[in-house]
């Protein structure tokens, strides 16, 4: 079966798809069936697909989003902050979002999900990009299968007051990604 790549349009037939049974995995299952085209439909967020002839394999939805300093967390947005170059050290910087990001449980470890991250930092790192875009953020579930599919991608976690929630506030700075490169 040859899986393809699309962009979910609001005429799309979504085909069969099951992200698991633990209440985060139901949740991104329902997002794709009942917020994906509402959301495109209200241009606040954008879903791109890797499908075969039966299954949806993959998905990703994709806003636009910006890392604030935090009072409480000084420390790390110092840190975040010297590694931008300006004369003027800014309140927040402009990012992307990963809304939501599921692989179909018929399909996981199989790399689907890293080729669409992929996908979108190959994106952002392209010159012909239409706006400024520093880093990439994800409000990743608290689990360690997930957070550990974001670290070991090169996310980092925003701060330390969120490690006891359901989820956490990551990012992955794209300049450093492009010099890496």
């Amino acid at each position: 079966m040859k899986e393809k790549f699309v962009k979910l349009t609001i005429n799309h037939k979504i085909k069969n798809f099951n992200c698991g049974d633990n209440d985060y995995e139901k949740d991104l299952t329902n997002f794709l069936f009942t917020n994906a085209k509402p959301y495109l439909q209200e241009k606040m967020g954008v879903t791109y697909i890797i499908e075969n002839t039966h299954d949806t394999i993959t998905y990703c939805t994709i806003l636009n989003d910006k890392i604030s300093m935090s009072v409480d967390e000084k420390q790390i947005w110092n840190r975040l902050n010297r590694k931008i170059a300006n004369e003027k050290r800014r309140k927040s910087y402009p990012a992307m979002k990963i809304g939501c990001l599921a692989t179909n449980k018929d399909y996981k470890n199989s790399g689907y999900a890293s080729a669409i991250v992929d996908f979108i930092t190959k994106h952002l790192l392209s010159d012909e990009q239409f706006s400024g875009c520093r880093f990439l953020t994800v409000d990743a579930y608290n689990k360690p299968k997930v957070i550990k599919f974001y670290t070991d991608y090169g996310f980092k976690f925003i701060s330390e007051k969120d490690s006891d929630k359901k989820t956490r506030c990551m990012y992955l700075d794209i300049a450093k990604e492009q010099e890496q490169k």
